[in-house]
């Protein structure tokens, strides 16, 4: 846990006449929260998808009036057609119209999730550029030392060129670490629907191991070890919930539903011998098998998302008990640099590589985290998850 601290205040104007409205920001200081919050008042989708409603709604009553409102029919086409306006085709309508209102849903879900993601790069690539600066105060200090060996012979002047050499190449490599801070910062905006400016956008929150079940803790702990979490969630509630979010699984389900209305009524007025019972037959039996595929793929998904998220525990795990090793031995490399005992080259190494063990804590935290919301946004939850 840690605190939230707001470095002022933005107004924010949401979309309500245009689709082409670029917001402008006074601060660009906050946390992952209303980074989401301003995504989705500034959203372009947003609008999108209340007209796309609106229009489905329209085509409901146009559908729901056909039905009530029909001649006589005559002919045996004519009775399946007057019986597939009056029962099917508001039933589509309906289909239609619900798709679209949880399509809307799930575009602020993934919103969400790409801000999340986004900012969550953000901090990471910081935390790169915070490794590769570091890097490059120990080259330098490396280079201020050979300079020293050459002026007294000790070294050759290649020995000294290859020295400069390392800090220059690291030079570039804090420079492109730079400007892929900036390209991160530009899809930031784009996903918020801000200006498109040179400004760097901060995002106040730290990089921790937010694990799925919620701990009370103190302020100044950053990160929490989990264990055992196969023992804590409900894996079989979790696929159950995953189905019933499935957008596309609605609509196959729905559409199943449907084929088999048209199936009813096709009963009722052709035999096995006419085209349409077949072609109708045909798609009832196709739109069976594609719920059952859609459902084991589903089932599939979330249980390879849950070992991908058991590993991906084990390797934030795995770094955060080789940081405490490369610790333990910086600290007792200095304790031997204090007493004579070894070079300061000796020293600035264990540094070196203390800070990459630091740096590749938090690149298994942010995997960690990453793959934490994929899974929990397929049940439809960002925050819980069910448990035993």
């Amino acid at each position: 846990m840690m605190k939230k601290k707001l470095s002022g205040l933005v107004l924010v104007i949401p979309i309500v006449l245009t689709l082409t409205t670029v917001i402008a920001v006074e601060s660009d200081v906050f946390n992952i929260r209303k980074y989401q919050t301003m995504a989705l008042e500034n959203s372009r989708q947003g609008a999108i998808d209340d007209l796309e409603i609106k229009a489905r709604e329209s085509a409901l009553e146009d559908a729901e009036h056909d039905a009530i409102f029909q001649g006589s029919p005559r002919t045996r086409n004519e009775r399946y057609n007057s019986e597939i306006k009056r029962h099917v085709n508001p039933l589509k309508a309906k289909l239609e119209l619900e798709y679209a209102k949880r399509s809307k849903d799930k575009n602020e879900e993934n919103l969400k999730f790409n801000v999340y993601k986004a900012t969550l790069d953000i901090l990471l690539k910081e935390k790169e550029l915070d490794l590769e600066s570091k890097k490059l105060d120990i080259l330098n200090e490396k280079y201020k030392m050979n300079e020293a060996r050459h002026r007294e012979g000790k070294i050759t002047e290649n020995d000294l060129f290859d020295s400069k050499f390392m800090v220059d190449t690291k030079i570039i490599d804090v420079d492109k670490v730079k400007k892929d801070l900036e390209a991160l910062n530009l899809e930031l905006k784009r996903l918020l629907n801000l200006n498109m400016d040179n400004s760097l956008i901060k995002v106040e929150d730290k990089l921790v191991f937010e694990p799925i079940k919620r701990f009370n803790i103190d302020e100044e702990v950053d990160l929490v070890i989990v264990q055992n979490i196969e023992d804590r969630i409900d894996l079989e509630q979790i696929v159950k919930q995953s189905i019933e979010n499935s957008l596309e699984f609605y609509k196959e389900s729905e559409n199943l539903n449907i084929q088999e209305k048209i199936m009813e009524i096709t009963e009722k007025v052709y035999d096995k011998s006419f085209v349409t019972y077949n072609e109708n037959k045909l798609n009832l039996e196709i739109a069976k098998i594609s719920v059952e595929d859609l459902r084991t793929s589903i089932e599939v998904n979330v249980r390879n998302k849950y070992n991908d998220l058991l590993n991906q525990e084990d390797k934030v795990e795995l770094a955060l008990l080789w940081e405490e090793i490369q610790k333990k031995k910086l600290d007792a490399e200095e304790f031997k640099f204090e007493k004579g005992m070894i070079s300061k080259e000796e020293l600035l190494g264990a540094k070196e590589s203390y800070i990459e063990a630091y740096y590749q804590k938090y690149v298994a935290i942010c995997g960690y985290n990453i793959i934490k919301a994929e899974f929990q946004k397929s049940v439809g939850n960002a925050f819980e998850l069910p448990t035993r």
